[in-house]
């Protein structure tokens, strides 16, 4: 897979894009950001998954995605964002969070100034309750200062902070900037929730019906995990939990940000690597021991869940251990 580096008029160079007088990157150099078609490798600092940058280059960015969630914050002049075909204009005071793997564009207008925030998700993911603001890290929410200035203030003085965190000179920066994330999705969560924030009536359905069973869906996640090593079926489980199989397909899967299926396999698979890294068991016995019924779905899911065979993971980890 090839990767190409940024190219056009609007193309600043690294040793521009990592000089900013105004707010300098915590460490300069980096591995640069690169594109493979519209696909971009976003630039991390290096030792976290964390990049916020100062934009007041007139940077401009046509159609990609990335990895990371996107937060857009305006201070001066405006951007123009397409994601998905639909134009948000972000004014100052305005903030847009722009979902993972979204494809879009940003254009900074007017003279524009702000902050751009790229920080990876997948920490968000693995927060059980993080299901409740599902409908955050799925579509765009732009927060405007004119419609909901207590909102847009409040996330913006959390923001300022996290710039702070990540400008200034802590060894715990990226630490504190997923601290200050999780208070942004909070507010935006309850401000979806209890309806302040407009065009949300389907999401705030959904929320309070996981808040309604997020104590079974609970019990639900725990007896998997505890008992992944059964013949597990999506039917016996939901009637065990007193749900309807097809109610509970949907809330479940609301709920993990995956499916019953995978969810359970995601189970053994975690399993599986204890067994290969820690004993001497072979792999039709771990196979077995850890739930599948045959070893070559063992060797699929594995496969598709890790990048490699069981027996490939057992020989790699014994490569790093000598």
């Amino acid at each position: 897979m090839s990767k190409k580096r940024i190219s056009g008029s609007n193309a600043i160079t690294e040793q521009e894009r990592y000089m900013n007088p105004i707010r300098p990157q915590p460490y300069t150099g980096g591995t640069g950001t690169t594109y493979d078609g519209t696909y971009e490798y976003v630039d991390y600092l290096p030792g976290t998954m964390v990049r916020i940058w100062y934009t007041s280059k007139q940077e401009c960015f046509g159609l990609h995605y990335h990895q990371p969630l996107e937060i857009v914050q305006c201070e001066r002049g405006y951007y123009i964002s397409t994601i998905q075909g639909v134009e948000y204009k972000v004014c100052p005071g305005d903030i847009l969070l722009i979902p993972s793997k979204m494809i879009h564009t940003l254009f900074p207008m007017n003279d524009c100034r702000g902050y751009v925030h790229l920080l990876d998700p997948s920490i968000i993911n693995d927060i059980r309750s993080s299901a409740l603001i599902k409908e955050i890290m799925e579509r765009p929410v732009l927060i405007s200062s004119e419609q909901n200035p207590d909102l847009a203030e409040n996330i913006g003085s959390i923001l300022y902070m996290m710039h702070d965190a990540y400008f200034g000179s802590n060894a715990l920066r990226e630490l504190i900037v997923y601290s200050y994330l999780l208070q942004i999705l909070d507010k935006i969560g309850n401000g979806l929730m209890g309806g302040s924030l407009p065009s949300q009536k389907d999401y705030c359905n959904s929320a309070k019906e996981l808040v309604k069973y997020n104590k079974a869906l609970n019990e639900v996640c725990e007896y998997l995990s505890s008992h992944y090593d059964e013949h597990l079926t999506l039917e016996e489980v939901s009637e065990k939990f007193g749900f309807s199989t097809c109610y509970f397909s949907r809330i479940f899967k609301e709920y993990t940000n995956t499916g019953f299926k995978e969810f359970v396999n995601a189970c053994r698979i975690k399993q599986s690597k204890e067994y290969l890294t820690n004993s001497d068991l072979s792999i039709n016995d771990i196979s077995a021991k850890v739930g599948f019924e045959t070893v070559q779905s063992f060797n699929r899911v594995f496969l598709k869940k890790t990048g490699n065979t069981p027996s490939g993971y057992r020989k790699l980890y014994k490569m790093k251990k000598f």
